[in-house]
């Protein structure tokens, strides 16, 4: 017994079980909040117990070492934490990054051998908070594949003729996402407005930072350089968007309108004169919702999530459907999870895009106590028979969780066959992650 504790037995005489719980050391910090708040929503730490007003109770035996530790949630589903600022008035600043370095070897169906390279493929500083309490917000910014070597095409034709070249990607900055929210009616009314992913299939719209595999399905943007942009928005779009949960939760709805294509000027009419484009989405959650602004593409067992979610989007002649199952199940202290979207694109005489459908699922399985997940991707994209050029992708990888979202790493080989072409390609992808928010 130290004199510490002995000194404080000697002012306080018998302590309950209650007092002696108390002065136990803390939990270790692997032992997450059960619930870890959506990536762009505040929630405050829990409250400390009460202190006890009245006397103590007639002292009681010490109760067993097992009965002071709680049984702890399943490893892997630490909350990612941000630096923030919180004010009285319901107010806050959140700080958080997202970097994740990755080394990656690439193979092509027409030419040989494979591209080496080791680059940064996201590098994102993020800001988000709420306003008096009613009002959100977030930004956050990227130069997406830092240092990652493209090929500049030479020209053949002059003299003396050149060759093609590699250049790498130098620092630059891009704004990511950049919208406000306005809780109207708390979690069942919301209004988002700004530059933000528009309501798509479930794996278009999570987060970078919380998806299950290395990245997003390579098909899920398909459409992103269609509407006219001066380079890709991976998925993005500026607009206004109304979204809410309702009946207890169970059921999630996500409309809204966005920038699209815009119509050239001509002699007699000024540009951008046309609708705009607009978008839509429901989920049924049959068990835990899916709270935040952004989906995870694993919950890694803070959560219990069995959803169904349709989605649309038109403009003009152009249309997109879509169709997703998402299931992120806790079984014996480990999680199964797996998703499968379904989407059709027709650009029709509006947008230069082909009628095309792909169907993307993954599928792992989380060891808790390893924190280790092996996972397989499928990935199937079927291309108008008038411009025939089908694609089948699979992917068999490994993620480890060591500190969930916040810190992984995860190793994918991948194979990709594309009709009429020379041959297959191979592809190797080793990634870590740090994401604090």
């Amino acid at each position: 017994m130290t004199p510490r504790l002995v000194s404080l037995l000697s002012v306080i005489g018998c302590c309950s079980a209650v007092s002696l719980a108390q002065a136990q050391p803390e939990p270790a910090p692997v032992a997450p909040a059960p619930e870890p708040p959506p990536a762009t929503e505040v929630t405050p730490p829990p409250a400390a117990p009460p202190p006890v007003a009245d006397p103590p109770p007639a002292p009681t035996p010490d109760p067993p070492p097992a009965a002071l530790a709680p049984n702890p949630p399943p490893a892997g589903a630490t909350a990612p934490t941000a630096f923030k600022i919180e004010a009285p008035n319901g107010s806050s600043l959140k700080l958080g990054v997202l970097l994740q370095p990755q080394f990656q070897a690439l193979g092509d169906v027409t030419r040989d051998s494979m591209a080496l390279n080791m680059f940064v493929r996201r590098t994102r500083i993020l800001v988000g908070g709420s306003l008096f309490g009613s009002v959100e917000y977030f930004l956050d910014t990227d130069y997406p594949n830092l240092f990652l070597a493209n090929n500049v095409a030479g020209n053949p034709a002059a003299t003396p003729p050149t060759a093609d070249t590699s250049v790498k990607n130098t620092p630059g900055m891009n704004v990511q996402d950049a919208f406000v929210t306005y809780k109207a009616v708390g979690d069942a009314f919301k209004i988002d407005a700004g530059y933000m992913l528009p309501p798509l299939a479930h794996n278009a719209v999570q987060g970078a930072g919380t998806l299950y595999s290395w990245d997003y399905f390579t098909y899920s943007f398909q459409h992103s350089n269609a509407f006219g942009t001066t380079s890709n928005p991976v998925g993005r779009d500026a607009g206004l968007q109304l979204r809410g949960l309702v009946i207890d939760n169970h059921l999630e709805y996500r409309v809204g309108l966005f920038q699209g294509l815009r119509d050239g000027q001509t002699p007699t009419e000024v540009g951008a004169n046309n609708m705009f484009r607009a978008t839509g989405r429901v989920q049924v959650n049959i068990l835990d919702a899916e709270t935040g602004f952004f989906y995870a593409g694993s919950y890694l067992g803070s959560k219990t999530v069995l959803s169904l979610g349709g989605s649309f989007d038109i403009q003009d002649d152009y249309k997109y459907f879509a169709g997703d199952i998402f299931a992120d199940l806790p079984v014996g202290g480990n999680v199964i999870t797996a998703q499968l979207n379904v989407a059709h694109w027709d650009g029709g005489d509006f947008l230069a895009l082909v009628k095309q459908t792909a169907v993307m699922a993954e599928a792992g399985f989380h060891i808790s106590d390893l924190h280790l997940a092996p996972i397989v991707r499928f990935e199937k994209l079927l291309v108008d028979p008038d411009a025939p050029a089908d694609q089948t992708r699979f992917a068999l990888g490994l993620a480890y969780f060591p500190s969930g979202h916040n810190i992984n790493l995860k190793a994918f080989y991948s194979n990709l066959t594309v009709d009429g072409a020379d041959h297959a390609a191979n592809q190797f992808n080793l990634q870590g992650q740090l994401y604090v928010f």
